[in-house]
């Protein structure tokens, strides 16, 4: 599986490629930290899973996950932030977020 991780804090993506690579299905990580950044990485990579940070500056996260699902919908999106009420779920699972990881506990 190739896997895109987008946060706009470099210690999440670096932490969260840390864990992903002790699993052997994983065989490669691409990190962005901006829209336009992982926009371009998207494109060009076509990553099967999307960990998106749901809270990037300016509130680019909504156009990220509409981009991501309107070029695959089967890209699997993985929803992250420090805070995962009930309504910022439901929005993003509105869009197609396939699961929710909360930074703080998960």
């Amino acid at each position: 599986m190739l896997v895109l991780i987008i946060d706009h804090s470099i210690q999440i993506t670096d932490r969260l490629e840390e864990v992903l690579l002790e699993a052997k299905h994983i065989r490669g990580i691409h990190k962005a930290v901006s829209y336009e950044d992982a926009v371009s990485i998207y494109k060009k990579s076509k990553p099967d899973i999307v960990l998106l940070d749901i809270s990037l500056p300016a509130n680019r996260s909504v156009d990220l996950m509409k981009e991501i699902k309107k070029s695959n919908n089967s890209t699997a999106v993985i929803a992250m932030s420090i805070r995962t009420d009930a309504h910022t779920k439901e929005q993003f699972a509105s869009l197609g977020a396939d699961f929710f990881l909360d930074k703080y506990y998960d």
